[in-house]
């Protein structure tokens, strides 16, 4: 079970993990292995980036755990989706353990450059915004096309989980989510509601947002921190990739409408 029907696929940057987490997916289906073990681990890839980053120690590590980090959140949905076993925990941990990384590598940022503390919360929320309008598309395309649908525009409420999901779990982690992602999801909809409107999200739109999308963020910051540029990657996400946010959802309304 994919994300989307196979005519409705379209080139994702941010997905570049995708075919490698596919394989792992395949060799792995029969054991006992579960898609928390892989939020999990690519939770500790993260964990560590952070504190390499934080001691300006082994660039070339540092830049292999952030795409590890990547990689292992495709294989965590993946196999889910492949045993056909879509969870509304595993959803909402992956979400929250996103969010967590993201803080911690951008706070090792802030400390190891004497950023100023508001900066800090500045690019925290730029940055999520930026992934927020690659979701927002890429939810609605899904629902529009009959994909995956564990994900939706509103999280809020959630009417029914599935049998196995824990109920205490699903609790934690959905509350996290709420606090943490709840008011982006709406602002990305205010700015941008006439979307829904649309019969379809096209593929090539998809793939001009999946420039937003946090496995490219994520791929960036491997990048700038292998070339020993890390001092630039606050900047860069406050003010190049907002200016890239802002021209995407600009390209839906002046050049996607009513399609």
């Amino acid at each position: 079970m994919d994300k989307l029907p196979p005519s409705q696929k379209f080139f994702d940057l941010s997905d570049y993990s995708r075919p490698f987490s596919k394989l792992l997916v395949k060799s792995i289906i029969n054991t006992r292995l579960t898609s928390i073990f892989f939020t999990t681990i690519f939770l500790l890839c993260g964990i560590f980036s952070a504190i390499l980053i934080y001691l300006d120690k082994l660039n070339l590590l540092t830049s292999i755990l952030i795409l590890l980090k990547s990689f292992f959140d495709a294989v965590d949905g993946e196999l889910a989706r492949a045993r056909y076993r879509p969870s509304y925990v595993g959803r909402f941990y992956d979400s929250v353990a996103d969010f967590f990384v993201n803080v911690l590598i951008f706070f090792s940022l802030t400390l190891r450059f004497d950023e100023l503390l508001i900066k800090f919360f500045v690019v925290i929320i730029l940055f999520h915004l930026q992934g927020s309008v690659y979701n927002y598309y890429y939810v609605l395309k899904r629902h529009k096309v009959g994909g995956d649908r564990t994900s939706k525009i509103d999280e809020r409420k959630i009417e029914r989980i599935y049998p196995y999901d824990n109920p205490f779990w699903f609790k934690v982690f959905h509350t996290l989510y709420i606090w943490i992602y709840s008011w982006q999801d709406w602002i990305i909809y205010k700015i941008d509601s006439s979307a829904e409107k649309l019969s379809n999200i096209p593929n090539s739109f998809m793939t001009i947002v999946s420039i937003l999308g946090l496995g490219t963020q994520l791929l960036l910051i491997a990048f700038f921190v292998l070339l020993g540029l890390e001092k630039f990657i606050i900047d860069f996400f406050v003010y190049i990739y907002s200016l890239i946010a802002i021209a995407v959802i600009l390209i839906r309304k002046i050049f996607y409408r009513g399609r």
